[in-house]
């Protein structure tokens, strides 16, 4: 049980981004998924926007971005970049 919950842990990154962010991003999300689901045609752009609200609501609903992880990045502040991946603010 120990070692599964090590492994759990180990593959967590820290909460980086803060609440403000977090709104940001899902209100993209939103708009990006309304642009495509009103747009007349589907292609190549529809896809990659798809793609970039996926990442963006997966992002918001988490507080954690790889890509600010990977640049030492972080936009969260106070406890919850103190406390670790298990903060909930």
């Amino acid at each position: 049980m120990h070692i599964q919950q090590r492994i759990y842990t180990s593959a967590m990154i820290d909460r980086n981004i803060g609440t403000a962010e977090r709104f940001v991003r899902f209100a993209l999300a939103v708009l990006l998924i309304g642009w495509v689901f009103f747009s007349n045609s589907f292609g190549v752009a529809q896809v990659l926007a798809l793609i970039a609200a996926f990442a963006l609501l997966w992002n918001s609903i988490f507080g954690r971005c790889y890509l600010w992880k990977w640049l030492g990045l972080s936009s969260c502040e106070g406890r919850c970049a103190t406390e670790g991946p298990d903060c909930r603010s």
